[in-house]
This record gives C-alpha cells, structure tokens and sequence, in this order.
C-alpha cells in the first residue's frame, strides 16, 4: 500500500484542495482508467494533457469516502510515463466484485481541481503488462496457484525480441474486442505511421499506401474498421503529383522518406492513405493460436493485412522479407492470372511467404495454402485461425482446415501480430492479371508502377464502394499451445 500522509500535512493539503476546487471550476480532469491487477495489485491512470504537472490519487477498498480524506492509498505523481498519469502497486488483493472508490486532485497550469465520488466495480483482471485476463469456465481470472502450469512450446518475449519465457499450455496470451480506440491506442496497439514505398527496390511488399494515424482511416464503431482513402480527396487533385507531406506522428526513421516525402516528376506521392496497427509493445512470442473474426475488404487492388512480422525485419535483416499471412483474399471480385487462374476474392490464402519485388512469385502458389468459396470471402464475416508450432503451419476458415504444411522457420525469432490493410504493391498482384476487362495496370518490376497505378485511378476506383472497402475486425484472440 501507498505511503500515509501525517495529520498536518493532510490538513493543509485538503484546505488546498477545496480552495482551489472552489475557485476554478472550469478546468475537468480527465477520466480515469482503473485496472485490477493479477496476481496481485492495481493500476489508476488518467491520460496526459499540456499543462498537467502533478496527479494525486487516494483510493479506499469498499468504503466510501467522508469527504476529502487520505484514503487506503494516498500518493502524489509528478512525472507523467508514455502519456499517461499513473499509480501502480503490486502488492493490493483484490476479488471480483470488490468496489474500488476514489478521488483525483490534478494540478492544471498551476492550479488544483478534483474530480470527486469516482468509484470501480471489480468484474475484470489484466495482468502487468496491461492485457485482460480471460476468465475459466468457472470466472477465475489467472491461475490461482492451485492448478499445475504445464509449460507450453509457446514462447514470450520482451518488446525488445532479447529475453523470453514460457506461459502455461493453453493459457489465452491476448485478447482485443475492440470497444475503444482510445484504450487500442494506449494499452495494446501501436499505431503505424509512415510511407512504405520507398526510391529504391528491395525487400517489402512496398504497397501503393501511406499509413496514418487518422479518424478517417482507423475508427472503432462496433469492432475495427480500417478504411482506404483516396488522397486527392483529401488534399486536391494536383496534391499527389505536386505536393509534400510530413507524417507528425511517423513511427519511421525521423529523417528519411519513411516520414517525408516530396513529389517529383513520376516519383508522386501514395494515392491512397489507410491504416496499420500492431502488438509490438505489448506481445511477441513464437509459437501460438491465433483467431481473428473479421470481414474482408472489397474493392479492385485492395487487399488485408492480417499477418505475424518479425520483431527484428530491420532494413537488411534476413527477416525483412517474411511474413506469416493468417488470411488473405484480394480484393477484386473477378481477377484472374495470365493463364487464366482464379485469383480473385474467392480465393483465400495464407501460411509463410516471402516478398521480393525484385524476383516477384505467385502468392497463389509458393508454399502456402488456399481455399476457395463460391461467395466472395469480404461478404460476410468469418473466423480465421493459424496454429503455429515449431514445426508445422496449420490455416483454418470457421473451423475448417484448408493447410497442414511441414515449416522450416528461423528459431528463437519472435514475431508480432498485424492488423491493417494495403492497396497495389509489387509482390501481392502478378502481372498482366485481368480483373474485369482491364489488364492490372503496373508492372512489379518497373520503376513506374505508383505512377501507372495512380494514372488507372478511374478505372479501379470506381470498384470501390462505400461500406464495402473497409476490413473489419471484431476481435482477435492469442493462445499458447
């Protein structure tokens, strides 16, 4: 428990605290987010804001406050940590059902306020790392000690990829309903803002996209919605072939195009803006189930990203180019290759693939699986399961199995899960593929593709419709094996 203030000091704090509360009620604080902890312990935190320089929380456990007073927990925070205000110990117990009162003083430009009669209903744990804890079949949160851990292949590592460990067999790792993109963007996700193609041809899929950290691209309205922009609707037709962009909140290299980008003679800007988020600050592991309930998106050249990258595919890296895909459908409606092979979005795939543009290969073929579905696979929602274990690749669709494939990755290499979505690129689409009367209009290899994609904007633009583009995801759940 926190440190207790003495009598004197606590007097004079609380004729503080009402003065000021009195005197400057303008100023709200924020909400604050409570999360029991497990084993043991508890976390208060309110987001950041300018202007905050101290946050006080006093807490009591099923007693309700008379007033101002100290409370159980007592402690003054006066430095902010990754945009947020927070206290944590690791020592309270707590059960379900416990109720959890407080009250908040913030200093606001030098200046208190409270925010009063603030009180948490105990329903949920999360465990250190933030992550809620799934209950069992008889509501218990984490094992309680009684139960023997088994210790599962599955390994977890730090954000770092450096140290790892083993969870229990079975144990659910992640879970994420996407309810709220304030929690999303704070508690599990990190949020990908930077320019993918780039002036030279290496190793990425290099998609025709730049990803932002937008209201317009990524929202939560009853799950995850992902949608594709045009970015001349945005900024005006001659934005793409004349202007510069600056990402403010680029997750790249700060000084190089991952961040900036000019347009120059056919060297234009990404035509369309979307999104892309992963769990690389809040889980990585090697080996694992998998399970994503999510609706495709539909719309020529257009395609999902739900996918396991490596935490180390640093330019240069072995890694850069892999990738292990849970699902993927294009997103045209009727495509086909050169020989006349059904691509199009009846047709699902996943499983290892390797990109590179420079010796661009068939997705359809190569070591990965595929199923087929008369209605297209962005119709309806459905459940997609990958079973990773050390030596095999398992792909599922609604609890059928369309792979088994014997896999031959690199151990000790802990990956982390993507969730996005992606237009063109130079190893998703082969070339010459027809969709619907029209040839795809880039070549993989040519130094024009953006610019030949950009100019076919009318055509393939005109496939996109509203409500239909987006890739929509109602959650996602990580299992050890």
């Amino acid at each position: 428990m926190a440190d207790m203030f003495t009598l004197s000091s606590l007097r004079f704090f609380l004729l503080v605290l009402t003065s000021a509360h009195l005197t400057s009620a303008q100023y709200v604080p924020p909400e604050a987010l409570v999360e029991p902890l497990k084993p043991n312990g508890i976390r208060i935190s309110i987001p950041d804001e300018p202007g905050i320089s101290l946050v006080a929380f006093h807490v009591k456990f099923n007693d309700e406050f008379n007033g101002l007073e100290a409370g159980t927990i007592a402690r003054d925070v006066v430095r902010e940590k990754d945009g947020r205000w927070t206290y944590e110990d690791r020592s309270t117990r707590l059960k379900k059902n416990d109720v959890i009162y407080y009250w908040i003083h913030v200093v606001y430009k030098g200046l208190g306020y409270n925010l009063i009669n603030q009180e948490h209903r105990v329903t949920d744990f999360y465990d250190y790392k933030g992550q809620r804890i799934e209950p069992d079949e008889n509501g218990d949160s984490g094992n309680n000690g009684l139960q023997p851990c088994v210790y599962s292949t599955t390994k977890l590592f730090d954000p770092a990829g450096s140290s790892s460990r083993h969870p229990c067999a079975g144990q659910l790792l992640f879970k994420e309903d996407f309810r709220d993109l304030a929690q999303l963007r704070r508690m599990q996700w990190t949020v990908v803002e930077r320019y993918y193609f780039h002036d030279r041809f290496c190793c990425e899929d290099y998609e025709f996209t730049v990803y932002r950290d937008s209201h317009e691209n990524l929202r939560v309205e009853n799950g995850l919605k992902i949608n594709p922009k045009l970015m001349k609707n945005e900024y005006g037709d001659t934005f793409v072939r004349e202007g510069n962009l600056t990402l403010a909140k680029c997750t790249g290299r700060y000084t190089t195009t991952d961040c900036f980008r000019e347009a120059r003679g056919w060297y234009i800007l990404p035509p369309v803006s979307s999104s892309r988020i992963n769990t690389k600050k809040s889980i990585n592991f090697e080996y694992g189930r998998i399970e994503i309930r999510a609706k495709l998106p539909r719309g020529d050249w257009i395609y999902p990203l739900l996918l396991l990258e490596p935490v180390n595919n640093y330019e240069g890296s072995s890694l850069e180019t892999l990738q292990i895909r849970i699902a993927s459908s294009a997103g045209n409606p009727v495509l086909r290759r050169s020989d006349g092979t059904d691509i199009s979005g009846h047709i699902l795939w996943g499983g290892v693939t390797e990109l590179d543009p420079q010796n661009p290969k068939d997705h359809i073929d190569a070591n990965r699986g595929t199923k087929y579905n008369r209605e297209l696979w962005s119709d309806n929602y459905h459940v997609y399961e990958l079973i990773w274990s050390p030596d095999r690749i398992v792909l599922k669709v609604d609890g059928q199995g369309y792979q088994d494939k014997l896999v031959n990755l690199p151990r000790d290499t802990p990956f982390y899960l993507t969730l996005g979505l992606a237009a063109g690129g130079l190893s998703e689409f082969p070339d010459n593929s027809e969709s619907r009367g029209y040839t795809k209009p880039w070549r993989n290899v040519e130094a024009k593709a953006l610019y030949y994609f950009y100019n076919a904007t009318d055509t393939w633009y005109r496939t996109w419709q509203s409500g239909a583009t987006s890739l929509d995801v109602d959650y996602v759940k990580i299992w050890a094996l």
